[in-house]
């Protein structure tokens, strides 16, 4: 599953950057953002510097309730990734969220700059061996530098949330407007194709190439060429490891 992840951490480190120096008022201006809505929200909100793979975390009231970031000297990791807070959150939930933020960063590419500011991720995240079925609510925001075309900043802004999810919830929002792009487990295209899924459902159902060639009309070669395409995609061992994890995606 951290195929997703390094495909989403390769997308936000590997961008070329055209300065090695972080611009400090801008830094500063997101930090202040993230210190503001901790005092507000008694949350958490972790502050990712791109260029430098780093993050700044600040840390309310819910740290201290999932016993996470209890070091409050540090304020700085050395990573983009807050796993300390991860580790108490459903995986299943962690990795739809990468999935989404993936997406996010190819939609906000595409986007003029000036409007980059008025779009945001929601997620809400299940919280791991909790008492009562709670879980956060998490926004992230992408922030690009003036002078460049690249994402520069990522800023995670997580609190409690009552409305007891059973099940991840995700979309992109336009802040300015109120409209929603939503985005459900279910809803991963980009990663396999129609075709994709279509044969991996004939596998799951026990067709083995040949027949599955039958039952498309096209060669036992594009049958074959297809099922490796899956594995690499997936970058799973077999075809039915990659049904197993479609499945539990609800991708097929």
């Amino acid at each position: 599953m951290n195929h997703i992840k390094t495909d989403l951490s390769n997308a936000l480190l590997e961008q070329e950057f055209n300065s090695k120096d972080v611009e400090n008022v801008y830094l500063k201006k997101c930090q202040q953002m993230a210190e503001n809505f901790v005092e507000l929200e008694n949350g958490i909100a972790v502050l990712s510097d791109l260029q430098n793979n780093r993050s700044y975390v600040y840390s309310g009231k819910l740290a201290d309730e999932l016993n996470v970031f209890q070091n409050k000297n540090k304020k700085e990791i050395e990573t983009i990734w807050e796993e300390e807070l991860f580790d108490k959150l459903h995986p299943d939930d962690i990795l739809q969220k990468h999935i989404l933020e993936l997406e996010f960063f190819q939609f906000i590419k595409d986007i003029p700059y000036e409007s980059r500011k008025n779009f945001c991720v929601v997620s809400h995240l299940r919280i791991l061996e909790n008492k009562n079925p709670t879980s956060l609510i998490h926004k992230m925001f992408y922030f690009s530098n003036s002078d460049h075309v690249n994402i520069e900043f990522a800023l995670c802004l997580y609190h409690f949330d009552f409305s007891k999810y059973e099940f991840y919830n995700g979309m992109i929002i336009n802040t300015a407007n109120g409209s929603i792009i939503e985005h459900k487990a279910s809803d991963n295209s980009a990663f396999l194709s129609a075709r994709e899924k279509q044969i991996l459902e004939m596998i799951r159902d026990g067709k083995r190439s040949k027949e599955i060639a039958v039952c498309l009309f096209i060669s036992i070669y594009t049958v074959n060429r297809h099922r490796q395409n899956i594995v690499e995609k997936m970058r799973v061992g077999n075809t039915m490891e990659a049904c197993n994890m479609a499945a539990k995606l609800k991708w097929i």
